[in-house]
């Protein structure tokens, strides 16, 4: 095993193909494909999965690249030790969030925490599959979620398996966002019968959109339903049309667009458990606890449009683990 197929691995984790990582590494796919080759069989693994739509890692391999990253941070550190060098230590933090508003401005609060130190900084907003494995591979420290009841088994399931705990941070009744102007804002609250005529804008999940749908609420079949797949197109189509999105409702200064409000729905008794994600046993690194420390605090700034923008009081249950997690965060602040 050599230093080289480490950031080999790396590099393929963020190209995404074989062939654009051996560009950027100056070298020829047969001969990038060969030094993996020779890596699962030194370590009699299989790390990739080949198939019609590129490579995926597998569980074992998402496990070594992990393992990738953290020799090549230690090189680094190395380095920058001994050296003879005075450079200033790098901060490196990245987080992975379904499109929340909270979650952004969460690391708006850590980016200008950091002053002029030297930093590389990650923020992936993307689908719920996508979360999960960056926090599993490592791509990512944590990752910003939520569960519902009715999803709370999948999903912890999928989670167990891969080794990564749930950090409840708040629960909160289904809300729809729409524009002031919407023929829906002459109610407080709304039933799902009343969203019928107007378009749903759903956030884009593939395959797995039924499963792990950032929507909590699907409200029966649809005649109009547009997919999306980033916030700003979700936000520019809620300005210029009728069309509405399910989510928590929080509005944020600066931060969701002031033309759109939101609008609690009154008829369905799921709520949306609000938390972060990270990978069991790995460390509370500084910027971790930091960054939870802004979750707070964004979720303090928000606020919901109409109706009564009620809190629910149930949770789902944290662990004796989790909870003592989530008490040292709080003394350690």
């Amino acid at each position: 095993m050599k230093l080289q197929q480490m950031r080999y691995l790396v590099e393929i984790s963020k190209t995404g193909s074989i062939s654009k990582a051996a560009q950027n590494l100056f070298m020829t796919q047969p001969s990038l494909s060969t030094a993996i080759s020779k890596l699962e069989e030194e370590l009699q693994i299989e790390i990739f999965e080949r198939g019609s739509k590129g490579i995926q890692f597998t569980p074992e391999g998402a496990e070594l690249l992990g393992y990738a990253r953290q020799l090549l941070d230690q090189v680094e550190t190395i380095k920058k030790r001994f050296s003879g060098k005075k450079n200033e230590e790098t901060v490196r933090f990245s987080v992975s969030t379904q499109h929340y508003a909270f979650a952004v401005y969460a690391f708006i609060l850590f980016l200008n925490s950091q002053g002029d130190k030297s930093f590389d900084l990650h923020l992936r907003e993307g689908k719920t599959k996508e979360i999960i494995d960056d926090v599993f591979s490592q791509k990512s420290s944590l990752g910003v979620i939520f569960l519902s009841s009715s999803t709370n088994r999948l999903m912890r399931r999928i989670l167990n398996e891969k080794g990564i705990e749930f950090h409840h941070l708040m629960t909160v009744r289904p809300h729809v966002f729409v524009n002031k102007k919407h023929p829906l804002t002459a109610y407080e609250k709304v039933s799902l019968s009343q969203l019928e005529p107007y378009p749903c804008l759903t956030y884009e999940q593939g395959l797995d959109s039924f499963n792990l749908a950032e929507e909590v609420v699907s409200p029966g079949q649809l005649r109009q339903r547009v997919f999306v797949k980033d916030r700003a197109s979700t936000v520019n189509i809620i300005r210029h049309t009728n069309a509405y999105n399910i989510g928590t409702g929080f509005l944020l200064s600066g931060i969701v667009d002031d033309s759109m409000t939101s609008i609690p729905i009154d008829d369905y008794n799921d709520n949306m458990h609000l938390g972060w994600i990270k990978l069991k046993n790995s460390e509370m690194t500084p910027e971790i606890k930091s960054y939870v420390e802004y979750l707070h605090e964004a979720l303090k700034k928000c606020h919901f449009g109409l109706g009564s923008g009620h809190i629910a009081n149930d949770s789902i249950e944290l662990s004796t683990e989790q909870r003592g997690l989530s008490e040292r965060i709080k003394r350690e602040k």
